[in-house]
């Protein structure tokens, strides 16, 4: 007899896309199952670039740190390519990222490392773990009950098998199977290792079958997505024809100067990228081939000497020489992409799932992951009554036009990379120096992930004019700075207030409250928040505490000692059990214990210090809306279009 067992989200695949998804919901305590058809988690290889965007994300969630401890930062890109003798020669440094973009480093660290920390995460949030070496083999969706969304409610049914090691365990060519060598794991990465083999008892039940009866099925299962097919849809688009080969290897001996700087290197053999790695690896993408429409490349004629060697070609005269390969791969360049990344708002599919892409641009695991932290929030809203379905229709419009702009962008960059350096000013195919260049150099902002800007939705307000905090545009994430906490003189991030657990928050920068006039702005302000059917009191479900939906942070323009922390409305610094709530209160200026350093947070967002505004942001850190101290009315009529009230 088939076991049957409810959850209120099924996420098919585990990898950076499931495990951020499952993070999500497990802080916000939504009942969730996760399945992955592999025995363990990625130990070696594959993703490797986090960019500063996503580690904003991962401190969101309280795990940034490991991964700037242990990954290689990187802070330059050189290029390299021939001068008019034909002679290598370095050609130019540029910043990877431009000065003032996140306080966080843009860091390289194996996908395993970044598994292993969302793994730790969900089950310290909420005790959730993968079942591994599980598959789904039947989907069913009940119309009728699609747009019902009450509490015993299932509308999708989905048959999951165990499966068998045959089924479980890829099969992989090489002299280096899967780059796996156990003495390279670092230690919490061992018991993965172990606990996924048939000695382990990982397949002891292979053919089993369980029905699973769930609210939301998301598809996180890659770019041959079984969940993706269900819904009737596909990946369209074209391969580039170009193919390129993937390896991490040390290297013993080299000439070459750079090797531990991220390096883009162009002659007439080909082209290189160069990336530094922890442990003292390099990863090299490197050109190998092309094919023509229709044909498939051989990959059982690469290997990692064949690598290496046409890296040697590439980099002559300076000598290369590489040993303990850890992991290498052939993939042919390809940019897809799918028409809608939802059905009927109950079916989702995220990262690989819907958009392809090359490695190059390090976007994969970085856009994968933010799919998800775009749709977990949203789900749980849903999911907990706080707000109503449609607030799902945004999740596709928001991030279709994200992997749109970064398809547009790895074509260009794919075709940058591929083609044969040409003279300035020749004539013909090829891509210039200085083309490459400014294209390297443009690519900067959005690879960092900070300039993704979501259009106008019922989630994002149009802009203000005229802009009110040119530096906080509506539909991108709120930039961080220093401030200064009243109560205690402690120097604060505001985006580390910011923290992942699902509430809103209304950032008061209320400008200079010792103007009496400003003052009794922000005493208006606070009187609506405070009513009943104001945005805090209207959301906030009764018993929990006022700050558990909608956040106010209060920051004012003049100095800290020139006004008492309870000077303020009770409702900016709300009692909260069991105690006052003395974190909600700061100042755009220096601590005592750092007294040269200040944020400057107004200057930096473009705000007026006398006037001040009000920031609406998103439990994803998004801003939604900005505007005056005497515009607060906005606010409630923007949380209506979609908020429920709880009172």
């Amino acid at each position: 007899m088939v076991a049957t067992n409810d959850c209120d989200v099924l996420i098919v695949g585990a990898g950076p896309a499931g495990l951020m998804l499952s993070t999500w919901l497990s802080k916000l305590k939504i009942r969730t199952r996760i399945i992955d058809k592999a025995p363990t988690k990625v130990l070696v290889g594959h993703a490797d670039g986090v960019q500063c965007r996503t580690v904003e994300v991962f401190q969101s969630f309280g795990f940034a740190q490991r991964l700037v401890d242990e990954g290689a930062h990187i802070n330059e890109v050189v290029s390299w390519a021939l001068d008019s003798k034909g002679i290598l020669q370095r050609t130019g440094r540029i910043p990877d990222n431009e000065p003032g973009t996140s306080r966080f480093p843009h860091a390289v660290l194996s996908q395993g490392r970044i598994e292993r920390f969302l793994l730790d995460a969900m089950k310290d949030f909420n005790n959730l773990t993968v079942q591994r070496s599980t598959a789904p083999v039947s989907l069913s969706v009940d119309q009728n009950l699609v747009r019902d969304f009450s509490p015993n409610s299932y509308p999708v049914s989905v048959t999951l098998r165990r499966l068998t090691e045959e089924e479980s365990v890829p099969t992989q060519l090489g002299a280096v199977p899967n780059g796996l060598h156990r003495s390279n794991l670092l230690a919490d990465d061992e018991f993965d290792a172990a606990k996924g083999t048939k000695e382990a008892g990982a397949f002891d039940n292979a053919g089993e079958e369980e029905t699973v009866r769930t609210k939301f099925l998301v598809g996180c299962d890659g770019a041959r997505s079984w969940v993706r097919k269900q819904m009737g849809l596909s990946l369209e688009g074209d391969a580039a024809g170009a193919v390129w080969g993937v390896l991490d290897a040390i290297v013993s001996e080299t000439t070459f100067p750079d090797i531990r700087l991220k390096c883009t290197v162009q002659s007439k053999v080909g082209s290189i990228l160069i990336v530094p790695r922890e442990r003292d690896y390099v990863r090299f993408y490197i050109q190998i081939g092309s094919t023509k429409p229709g044909e498939r490349f051989d990959r059982s004629s690469v290997t990692p000497e064949s690598i290496i060697e046409t890296a040697k070609k590439i980099m002559a005269p300076y000598t290369l020489e590489c040993s303990d390969f850890e992991w290498w791969t052939v993939y042919e360049v390809g940019q897809r992409l799918c028409k809608t990344f939802s059905h009927d708002e109950r079916l989702f599919i995220a990262g690989d799932a819907c958009h392809t892409h090359s490695p190059k641009a390090g976007q994969g695991m970085n856009t994968s992951m933010m799919d998800a932290y775009n749709l977990g929030w949203k789900l749980a809203h849903v999911l907990q009554g706080k707000a109503t379905p449609n607030l799902l229709k945004t999740y596709s419009e928001e991030r279709y036009k994200v992997a749109k702009e970064l398809i547009d962008l790895d074509y260009k960059l794919s075709r940058m990379f591929s083609a044969k350096p040409k003279e300035e000013g020749g004539d013909g195919d090829g891509v210039s120096l200085a083309e490459f260049k400014a294209f390297f150099k443009s690519l900067s902002r959005w690879a960092s992930g900070t300039a993704v800007h979501y259009r106008p939705n019922m989630l994002v307000a149009p802009e203000r004019q005229p802009a009110l905090a040119p530096g906080l545009p509506t539909g991108m994430r709120f930039e961080s700075h220093l401030v200064v906490a009243l109560a205690d003189a402690r120097p604060w991030h505001v985006g580390d207030r910011l923290v992942s657990n699902g509430r809103w928050r209304i950032i008061l920068f209320a400008g200079d409250v010792r103007d009496e006039e400003q003052k009794k702005k922000l005493e208006q302000v606070a009187a609506y928040f405070d009513a009943a059917d104001g945005p805090v009191r209207r959301y906030t479900p009764p018993n929990e505490d006022l700050d558990s939906v909608v956040e106010v942070l209060t920051i004012i323009s003049n100095p800290r000692i020139s006004v008492e922390p309870n000077a303020f409305p009770a409702i900016l610094w709300p009692a909260r059990k069991p105690s006052p709530a003395y974190d909600k209160l700061y100042a755009d200026d220096s601590s005592p214990v750092t007294p040269n350093v200040r944020g400057e947070i107004y200057k930096n967002l473009g705000i007026d210090p006398k006037t001040g505004c009000i920031a609406v942001v998103r439990p994803d850190q998004t801003v939604s809306l900005v505007c005056a101290l005497d515009e607060h009315k906005q606010i409630g009529d923007f949380f209506a279009q979609f908020m429920i009230p709880q009172a």
